[in-house]
C-alpha cells in the first residue's frame, strides 16, 4: 500500500510542469524567445550585475548551456557585457534599457504566465503559500538525498 500514490505524485508534479512550462512557452514565442532565455531576461531583471556561474545556478542549468543562452541574448540586444569594476576579469551580465523596457511592458500588460502566477498568490492564503514552499522544499531534500 506504500507505493498507491507514486503515480498520483508523478502526474501531480508532470501536470503542474506542463501547464508552467506552456504558459511560459506562449509568452516567449509571442515575444520571439525561447522559455530558458525568457527564463533568463526574468532572472536578470531581479539579478542585475550577476555572472554567468551565478546566472547558470539561478537557472538550474549548466555553464556552457546558459553560456550559448546569452551569447544568443547579446546578439539580439536584449542583454549586455559588462568588465566588473572591482575585478576587470569578470563580466556581469545585465538587460539592455531598450530589454527592460519591453520586459517591463511585458510583464505588465502581456504576459499569461505572470497573470496566471498573480491569480495564485492572490487566491492562496499566504499560509498556503508557505505550505506550499515548504512541501516543495522538503520533496526537493527527499529527491537530492
Amino acid at each position: 500500500m506504500k507505493n498507491a500514490f507514486n503515480n498520483e505524485i508523478l502526474n501531480s508534479f508532470s501536470s503542474v510542469n506542463k501547464l508552467l512550462y506552456n504558459l511560459a512557452k506562449a509568452d516567449a514565442e509571442k515575444n520571439g524567445l525561447t522559455v530558458v532565455q525568457l527564463k533568463a531576461l526574468y532572472k536578470l531583471s531581479s539579478h542585475p550585475n550577476i555572472g554567468l556561474v551565478e546566472l547558470a545556478e539561478h537557472l538550474k542549468l549548466t555553464n556552457s548551456t546558459v553560456s550559448g543562452v546569452v551569447e544568443r541574448l547579446v546578439k539580439h540586444g536584449l542583454v549586455e557585457r559588462k568588465h566588473d569594476p572591482h575585478d576587470r576579469r569578470a563580466i556581469t551580465l545585465n538587460l539592455t534599457p531598450q530589454c527592460e523596457e519591453k520586459l517591463e511592458r511585458v510583464i505588465e500588460t502581456e504576459s499569461v504566465f505572470v497573470k496566471k502566477l498573480n491569480l495564485i498568490e492572490e487566491r492562496l492564503t499566504e499560509e498556503q503559500l508557505n505550505q506550499l514552499f515548504a512541501l516543495h522544499s522538503q520533496i526537493s531534500d527527499i529527491l537530492s538525498e
